[in-house]
């Protein structure tokens, strides 16, 4: 075990070429130029799965680059998307780890001051690889797709550029609570959904609250019903399209039937 602390991309992309079977990153916020240095880096036959804070605010915000999670799908990488992540993990062939404070981006593995230890006890890496795991497979966790990354492209490139980023207006809920919703214009997302997508996100942005549970959005069943008369599946509809809109990084899954809209 030893201490990194930045500069410590060099030592990132040395375990990253060395790695032959697997490399697994959890990081909130990533840069285009570090990904890229990174797949570069990277041998063409080792696998990479990535998870991330897939959210609005994070793209918008220019915290994540969504051209660097397009890279790593168009490198057959795997992407996914646990909204409340926090962590960031370094695991190579599940033989070697970091732990750290740093982030995927310049300021994580360059300038910024960041402290983490690098191990290879493979007591530990064992742990570490099963919580990653488990946080892949959570019901809260979803898959991005290149579709999403389009969709989400489309909605941000409809923000006027000489707007202003205001800070949003709620109360906040709990100490959790972070400035991570947008203010937009509803029909700034609306224009880039369709089908049940675009009426799911309808219901659920006509609940007055930020946090809204799954009772309240099963309220527009009926509604939807009488839209769509001869679907007898609205129940499953409602609930798909809720992880769609998480995976678009507009809903975030709380736990417990809670979910947070991340735009207002």
């Amino acid at each position: 075990m030893k201490i990194l602390t930045t500069p410590w991309k060099n030592e990132l992309l040395e375990l990253v070429s060395k790695s032959k079977k697997s490399i697994k990153i959890t990081s909130p916020f990533i840069k285009e130029n570090i990904c890229n240095e990174l797949l570069a880096a990277k041998r063409k036959d080792t696998s990479l799965d990535l998870i991330t804070s897939f959210k609005l605010m994070n793209i918008y915000s220019g915290s994540l680059d969504i051209s660097a999670l397009e890279n790593i799908l168009n490198s057959n990488g795997v992407v996914k998307n646990f909204p409340r992540l926090h962590s960031k993990i370094y695991l190579f062939d599940d033989k070697e780890v970091i732990i750290t404070s740093g982030n995927l981006t310049n300021g994580g593995l360059i300038s910024n001051f960041e402290y983490g230890v690098y191990s290879n006890n493979s007591s530990l890496v064992s742990q570490v690889v099963s919580d990653f795991n488990l946080i892949s497979i959570n019901e809260n966790t979803g898959t991005v797709k290149k579709a999403d990354i389009a969709t989400v492209r489309s909605i941000l490139l409809k923000i006027p550029k000489q707007e202003t980023l205001k800070l949003p207006k709620f109360e906040i809920e709990s100490p959790e609570e972070k400035f991570d919703v947008i203010e937009i214009e509803n029909n700034l997302i609306t224009s880039s959904l369709k089908g049940w997508k675009l009426e799911i996100f309808i219901c659920a942005n006509s609940i007055p609250n930020q946090v809204f549970t799954l009772n309240e959005i099963y309220q527009f069943e009926k509604q939807l019903k009488q839209k769509y008369s001869t679907n007898n599946t609205i129940t499953d509809q409602i609930r798909k399209q809720l992880q769609n809109l998480r995976d678009l990084g507009l809903i975030e899954f709380l736990g417990d039937g809670k979910y947070k809209k991340l735009w207002i």
